[in-house]
């Protein structure tokens, strides 16, 4: 390749991630609806003609950004995973490094958060999210297959596919409501509640009975 071809390379993805960057510092700040292209440019150092120029559109930049949100934590994810470790203390690991990332960058899951009530309304959006977080329960799908294979037990099917939507849940949950009052949710709480999941599913078959039989709706009152 000649080199002004790799320079233009380097550049455009360098301007991309700036862009990337500023659009989550800009949206996480103001809001979807209350940001713009022009702030977003401004935050990066450059136009907004390099905004159209990346993106196409402030709908291409938000998907663009949802797609970088979740690979970020699919790929943490898989640096943690450890088939050394029983299943307990893999999930104690995940969850504090989960909290870690809370404290440490808050606007990325606000961010998140931000995403989320948008594609209440913007139905190509709502598609790529749920597309997002089923990549992300799939991982956490193959790692509670993976453990439970390496410590000899078996499983029903679908057990880990309902584990991986709780887990998933419960990060969610769980940031929402230690961003909003920190005091009543400590840092340890999740990976304590993984632990207690994790702990009944390996001792208990009738619990993994139960996980695998779930009814496709509730039972209603009596």
């Amino acid at each position: 390749m000649p080199r002004g071809d790799f320079d233009r390379s380097a550049r455009n993805a360098q301007t991309r991630e700036r862009l990337l960057q500023a659009a989550a510092a800009v949206y996480a700040r103001r809001g979807v609806s209350g940001a713009t292209l022009d702030e977003v440019a401004a935050e990066a150092g450059f136009t907004k003609g390099a905004v159209y120029s990346q993106f196409g559109s402030k709908d291409n930049l938000l998907i663009a950004l949802l797609h970088e949100h979740l690979a970020t934590q699919i790929a943490e994810e898989l640096d943690l995973f450890d088939l050394e470790r029983d299943a307990v203390e893999r999930q104690q690991i995940g969850s504090a490094h989960w909290m870690d990332r809370l404290s440490e960058n808050p606007d990325a899951f606000r961010l998140f958060v931000e995403l989320w009530v948008q594609a209440q309304r913007d139905e190509r959006l709502r598609e790529r999210l749920a597309n997002g977080l089923l990549a992300l329960r799939d991982v956490h799908t193959r790692f509670a297959e993976a453990g439970a294979a390496n410590s000899g037990i078996e499983q029903p099917a679908h057990v880990a596919e309902h584990f991986a939507t709780l887990i998933t849940a419960l990060g969610i949950g769980i940031a929402m409501l230690r961003l909003i009052d920190p005091e009543p949710v400590p840092p340890a709480l999740m990976g304590v509640a993984l632990a207690s999941l994790v702990r009944a599913a390996e001792s208990d078959p009738q619990a993994r009975e139960m996980m695998a039989t779930l009814p496709d709706r509730l039972a209603p009152a009596p």
